[in-house]
C-alpha cells in the first residue's frame, strides 16, 4: 500500500496517541488473540466505540475511548466499530473507521482512516464505519453466536438490534455480552499493562502527593492544592485525572466523594486528598489525610493512628491463595476496637457509624476496575497480578448522633458519647495505596507516599513551594 507524506506523518503521529506513550502494538495483538480464544465456537464479536458528547453548541466533551475498545486496539477515534470473527480464514481482525476528511482534519487532527486501521493498528482489513450493515448481513448470513455490549453507544445498539431481530424470524440467534470474558483478562495484570501505562500513572501521581502535601498551608484554598496535582499530572503527560479530584479540609474531609474543591483550609483542620492521575489509560487511586497546619494535633493522632494500623495490617495480610475478604474482617475488627477505646461506640460491632463505605476495589483501566469480587458465591482468592486498592477511613460526622439513635442508642448513651466524641468532630481520615499481589505476597505500588505520622510532618516541615517541579 503506497503512503503519501500525509500518511507518514499520521502514521508516525498515531503511533504517539494522546499522550506521550509509544504504543506497543504486539500488546494489544496479544490481548486479541486471548479474547478470540475464549470465544464460542463460530461466533463474532462487535465492540462499538463510545460516542462523541455534546457539551453546547459546537463544543464537545473532552473524549475518551471505551476501555474494552480501547483494551482491545488501542484506538482512539470516535466513530469506529471493531469486529472479530475467529472463524474466519484471513479477516479474523477488522476495523471500522471515519474516512479521512482533510476539512475536519484541519479541525479536529489527524484520522487513521483505512490505511492506518491496517499499518499501525494491525487490522487484517478495514471498511469505512458506513459499511458496516452491508459486512454484518454477509457475516450474519448463517445461525451465529454475537458478542456485544448494549448500552455503550445507542447507535450501534438499534442497528445491532434490528439486524438481529430480523435475523431471529429466519432462526435460532444467541447475543451475548463479551464483558465477562475481558472482565477476567483485565483483572490479572501483566507486562502488557505496565509497559502501555499503569506503573506511569502510579509514577505520576505518587509524585503530585508529595508535591501538593507540601503545598497545603493555612489559607490556602482546597482548589489550589487540586491545582498542584493537576500541574504535575499535565507536566509528566497525564492527559487527564482518573477521577474528579477529592480535596476536602474540615467538614468536607468528612464528605465521601467531595470535589467541590472551594473551602479556605483553617489551621486545625485535616485535609483529606483523593486523586489519581490517568495515564495510558490506566488510572491511579490514592488517598492521604495530613494536618493543614503541618503538626497532627491529639484529637487528629487518635484517628489517624487506628486508621493506620487497619490498613497496614491487612496489607500485611496480601499473598496468592488468601480469601479477598479476610482483608475486610481484619479492617473491621481493627476500626472497631479502635473506636470502642475512643469511647465512640458502645459495641465495636457499631464501627459503621463512623466507617461509611468498603475497603478495596480492582484498580486498571477504569478506577474502579472491573472482576468480580465473589465466585460461586464465595469470596474471590487473590492470585498474582491482582491489582487493588485497601482504603480504610473514619469520619467523625455530626450525624453520627443520628445513626446511633436510628440503631436504639439510649439518649443518655448518645449524650455520654457526644462529649467524648464533640473535639473530634469534622475529622475525616482515610489512607489508600495500591497493592500488587507477587508471586510470593505483595508490592505496595504507593509506598513512595508518606503515610506514618513522623514522615508526613517532616514532608511538611520541608520547603514549600507554590508551582512545583515536576518529575521527568
Amino acid at each position: 500500500m503506497k503512503h503519501g507524506i500525509i500518511g507518514l506523518i499520521l502514521l508516525t503521529t498515531l503511533t504517539v496517541g494522546a499522550q506521550p506513550l509509544e504504543l506497543d502494538m504486539s500488546v494489544f495483538a496479544t490481548r486479541r488473540a486471548g479474547f478470540m480464544q475464549e470465544m464460542a465456537p463460530d461466533a463474532i464479536a462487535l465492540f462499538p466505540c463510545k460516542p462523541v458528547y455534546q457539551r453546547n453548541l459546537d463544543i464537545e466533551y473532552v473524549y475518551r475511548q471505551e476501555s474494552n475498545f480501547y483494551y482491545l486496539s488501542g484506538f482512539e477515534e470516535p466513530e469506529s466499530v471493531l469486529l472479530f470473527d475467529p472463524a474466519a480464514e484471513r479477516n479474523k481482525f477488522v476495523m471500522f473507521v471515519r474516512k479521512r476528511d482533510r476539512r475536519r482534519e484541519t479541525y479536529d487532527g489527524l484520522r487513521a482512516g483505512l490505511e492506518g486501521a491496517i499499518d499501525t493498528f494491525k487490522a487484517d482489513t478495514a471498511y469505512y464505519v458506513n459499511d458496516l450493515e452491508k459486512v454484518l448481513r454477509k457475516l450474519l448470513a448463517r445461525n451465529r453466536t454475537v458478542y456485544y455490549s448494549f448500552g455503550i453507544n445507542p447507535l450501534y445498539d438499534e442497528l445491532v438490534t434490528n439486524m438481529l431481530v430480523q435475523k431471529r424470524s429466519r432462526g435460532n440467534w444467541a447475543i451475548t455480552d463479551p464483558a465477562p470474558l475481558l472482565n477476567d483478562m483485565r483483572l490479572i495484570k501483566n507486562e502488557g499493562d505496565w509497559r502501555m501505562g499503569f506503573r506511569r500513572s502510579i509514577e505520576i501521581s505518587s509524585d503530585a502527593f508529595v508535591a501538593a502535601i507540601q503545598a497545603i498551608a493555612p489559607g490556602k484554598y482546597e482548589y489550589e492544592i487540586q491545582a498542584v496535582f493537576e500541574f504535575v499530572y499535565r507536566k509528566n503527560g497525564s492527559p487527564r485525572n482518573g477521577y474528579p479530584c477529592i480535596v476536602g479540609s474540615g467538614p468536607n474531609s468528612t464528605i465521601l466523594h467531595y470535589n467541590t474543591n472551594n473551602r479556605k483550609m483553617q489551621d486545625g483542620d485535616m485535609v483529606l486528598m483523593d486523586c489519581g492521575a490517568e495515564y495510558g489509560y490506566y488510572s491511579s487511586d490514592i488517598t492521604r489525610s495530613v494536618p493543614v497546619n503541618g503538626k497532627f494535633n491529639r484529637e487528629q493522632k487518635d484517628i489517624y493512628r487506628v486508621v493506620l494500623q487497619a490498613q497496614e495490617a491487612a496489607i500485611a495480610m496480601i499473598k496468592p491463595g488468601l480469601a479477598k475478604e479476610e482483608l475486610n474482617f481484619k479492617i473491621n475488627d481493627i476500626l472497631g476496637r479502635g473506636l470502642l477505646e475512643l469511647g465512640f461506640i458502645r459495641d465495636a460491632a457499631d464501627f459503621r457509624i463512623f466507617s461509611l463505605h468498603g475497603y478495596a476495589h480492582w484498580l486498571g483501566l477504569e478506577t474502579h476496575d472491573v472482576g468480580g469480587y465473589t465466585r460461586n458465591g464465595k469470596s474471590i482468592i487473590l492470585e498474582p497480578g491482582m491489582v487493588f486498592t485497601v482504603e480504610p477511613g473514619i469520619y467523625v460526622r455530626e450525624d453520627a448522633f443520628d445513626k446511633m439513635r436510628e440503631i436504639g442508642y439510649s439518649e443518655e448513651e448518645v449524650r455520654k458519647i457526644r462529649q467524648k466524641v464533640e473535639p473530634y468532630l469534622n475529622i475525616g481520615v482515610r489512607l489508600e495505596d495500591d497493592i500488587l499481589v507477587t508471586a510470593t505476597g505483595y508490592k505496595n505500588l504507593t509506598e513512595a507516599v508518606p503515610k506514618t505520622i513522623d514522615d508526613v510532618e517532616k514532608l511538611m516541615a520541608g520547603e514549600r513551594t507554590a508551582t512545583p517541579a515536576a518529575t521527568n
